[in-house]
């Protein structure tokens, strides 16, 4: 909430663009919050256009921040209602503006598998679809939390830019130095998902295969296990970033923007 104080003031009034958001957590049990906010140089369109901030928390709870432009309140209601069961519940306005309660965001295993990041890519369809609610996604920023640091929370800010083209297409590929690779967002990128498939085999990457005990329930659209050697780690140092520019390279060829990385 906090967050959307100083973003509202600094485009609202003061005219300067959002352009990047990003949070984390520190302390033992990862119960101390971070949050970083980068701004553009003023401009006049800055001072009409609302934002919007929904946080989706591993433990339960959606959280929203930002006024009720249009009526996207409800229309999120709506959806959460729809796509996993939620319901709204009540909020502390200290805190955030409204608050729902949802058992859609589920974990499993000792790797660190879940299902925030395919949850996501629902929710920035949902908002940037012209469609739909028809707004622009600026940021989209993960981090865990708790002693293990095995809870996960995606804050996504969005805008409400009537003056623009909507409904461009998204894609995520999470990396996970567990041995695998995760990829949302497919069913609007049958070309990408195809030269994926091929940039990931090509590296000896193949098909996930559940475990006997596992669910037949998908946490992500396609996942990929990848071949010893594909992740490099020692210590504190790894190929994380080495990773995800050849990737952003490739995607660029294909015509696809890097438009956000965290990790």
């Amino acid at each position: 909430k906090l967050t959307m104080t100083v973003v509202n003031f600094m485009t609202n009034e003061c005219g300067w663009g959002l352009q990047l958001c990003d949070g984390g957590n520190l302390g033992r049990n990862g119960q101390m919050r971070e949050s970083q906010i980068k701004f553009r140089a003023p401009h006049p369109l800055n001072l009409m256009a609302p934002h919007l901030m929904i946080e989706l928390r591993q433990v339960g709870y959606i959280e929203v921040n930002g006024e009720n432009t249009g009526g996207i309140y409800q229309k999120l209601a709506s959806f959460i209602q729809s796509k996993w069961g939620g319901k709204q519940i009540a909020s502390d306005a200290d805190y955030c503006n409204l608050k729902f309660s949802t058992s859609a965001f589920k974990q499993r295993g000792s790797k660190g598998e879940n299902n925030m990041g395919k949850c996501t890519m629902m929710l920035v369809d949902f908002m940037t679809k012209p469609e739909q609610c028809a707004w622009t996604l600026l940021t989209c920023t993960g981090g865990n939390y708790g002693r293990r640091g095995d809870k996960r929370e995606q804050q996504m800010v969005f805008r409400n830019d009537e003056f623009v083209h909507y409904g461009e297409n998204h894609l995520m590929v999470e990396f996970r130095d567990a041995g695998y690779v995760e990829l949302n967002g497919l069913q609007d990128a049958p070309d990408a998902a195809s030269a994926l498939e091929h940039f990931f085999k090509q590296q000896g990457c193949t098909d996930y295969a559940k475990g006997f005990f596992e669910s037949s329930e998908m946490y992500c659209d396609k996942k990929y296990k990848t071949p010893p050697g594909f992740y490099y780690t020692a210590g504190t140092t790894n190929n994380l970033g080495k990773r995800t520019l050849e990737l952003a390279f490739f995607l660029g060829k294909q015509g696809w923007m890097l438009s956000l990385c965290n990790s």
